[in-house]
């Protein structure tokens, strides 16, 4: 079985993405794919998480004891990990992940992105990062990139990074490049 590390809010945003979630769900459940997140249960990764529990899917989540104290994890995880800080917790997220998604979201995904972009561009590891580019939520990042690239402060873009603006083209991605 795969494990997707996936990086998504814990906040709910004011745009629609509750059914892109559900389909997005029901794929990594149907496709084997063991979702790897921050283990909360708040905003789109509660909602995510929830529904690859309702649809039998299997899920890790890597939280921290300042989450797990208050009350914020789930409790239908299959397995938790509990890190003592943001960056062991990042490291666990990737060195447990075979892939990437990265679905809308705030300072902590693009933080989590961020790491793994770096990693990639270095070559310290070798795995795919997809881009949910729900409500141009990453558009200006991705222009940022873009723009380093111009001005050579990264050599280039990966070509590891697959962006999609649909559920359907995210999902045909993932399918096509890791199943």
């Amino acid at each position: 079985m795969k494990s997707a590390g996936i990086f998504l809010s814990s906040r709910n945003p004011n745009f629609k993405i509750d059914s892109d979630l559900e389909v997005f769900a029901k794929f990594l459940v149907q496709s084997e794919i063991k979702l790897v997140y921050g283990g909360g249960k708040c905003g789109l990764m509660g909602k995510l998480s929830e529904e690859v529990a309702n649809n039998g899917g299997k899920i890790k989540g890597i939280s921290l004891p300042m989450f797990d104290d208050i009350g914020v994890t789930p409790t239908y995880l299959d397995e938790l990990e509990i890190q003592e800080n943001f960056y062991s917790r990042k490291k666990s997220l990737i060195d447990q992940s075979d892939f990437f998604v990265i679905m809308p979201g705030g300072v902590g995904t693009a933080d989590e992105f961020f790491d793994v972009l770096n990693h990639v561009a270095l070559g310290l590891i070798d795995k795919n990062i997809y881009i949910y580019n729900k409500n141009n939520c990453w558009t200006d990042m991705l222009n940022w990139i873009e723009n380093n690239v111009e001005q050579n402060m990264l050599s280039k873009k990966p070509d590891s990074i697959y962006i999609s603006e649909s559920i359907e083209d995210l999902m045909k991605n993932i399918e096509t490049y890791e199943i």
